[in-house]
């Protein structure tokens, strides 16, 4: 019985994002919202995102040149620096600061209308939530999740680029040298490709269990967990297929 639960549970999670996106309404009211979103969950996220950035450069900076230092020439910082940003911690840091800022909010919202029976109202209304609140969201996340992922991608290599000149007198046309040569395509839109994908399931977690809050306040704290350790753990896992593909 427990596994019957289990498989339909995660049939539901599945299905949901999906759900949304075939939810059908007024479009005008879709794209109003959908600019709402687009300025809270991406205007709002920027400093945060700008500070990640600053210090994921410095710290994957000093790190690389720590292990490469005495026994490759100097391009070499730039080139691995660039590929471990690209690749992986660019999207899946952004995707991990998305999760913490918005899809949490994005749980925490959906519960508390719920169980103040707005949706409910909604529905009076011949209004679909999964329309009118839901895929707003969703489009929205998934829009801004890979442009956070390319402002964190210039900021992380700029800032990665500076130190090494400073500190490790490594001439800025060297690093970017080492960026650029040998450059694969694929390593760059990998990484959006991964971010959109981890913004999609990310948002999906977050509206998910903001839909499935049943009760009070304290289940709507439960949502926000849910979300939060479900969109984390769907990162990694996500993460690890992408390279499967791709790799």
């Amino acid at each position: 019985m427990n596994g019957a639960k289990i498989f339909y549970e995660i049939f539901n999670f599945i299905w949901f994002p999906f759900s949304v996106i075939l939810a059908s309404g007024k479009p005008k009211r879709t794209i109003d919202r959908l600019f709402d979103q687009l300025y809270e969950i991406g205007i709002e996220s920027l400093p945060l995102i700008f500070v990640t950035s600053v210090f994921l450069g410095l710290v994957i900076t000093i790190q690389t040149y720590y292990q490469i230092s005495g026994m490759l020439p100097k391009y070499f910082l730039g080139l691995t620096v660039g590929r471990m940003v690209m690749i992986e911690l660019a999207p899946v840091l952004s995707g991990l600061v998305i999760t913490g800022r918005s899809v949490s909010a994005m749980a925490a919202e959906i519960g508390s209308m719920k169980i103040t029976e707005q949706l409910d109202a909604l529905r009076v209304m011949k209004i679909d939530p999964k329309y009118f609140l839901a895929q707003p969201r969703l489009l929205a996340v998934v829009i801004i999740t890979p442009i956070l992922n390319g402002v964190m991608l210039l900021v992380t290599l700029l800032i990665g680029a500076i130190y090494a000149q400073l500190f490790y007198h490594t001439d800025l046309s060297v690093f970017f040298y080492g960026l650029t040569h040998p450059f694969a395509p694929r390593i760059f839109w990998v990484s959006f490709i991964k971010s959109t994908i981890f913004g999609f399931w990310c948002g999906a977690s977050g509206l998910y269990y903001g839909f499935k809050v049943e009760g009070g306040t304290k289940e709507v704290g439960k949502a926000v967990t849910n979300a939060i350790v479900t969109a984390t753990v769907l990162i990694l896992v996500l993460d690890f297929l992408v390279a499967l593909i791709f790799f």
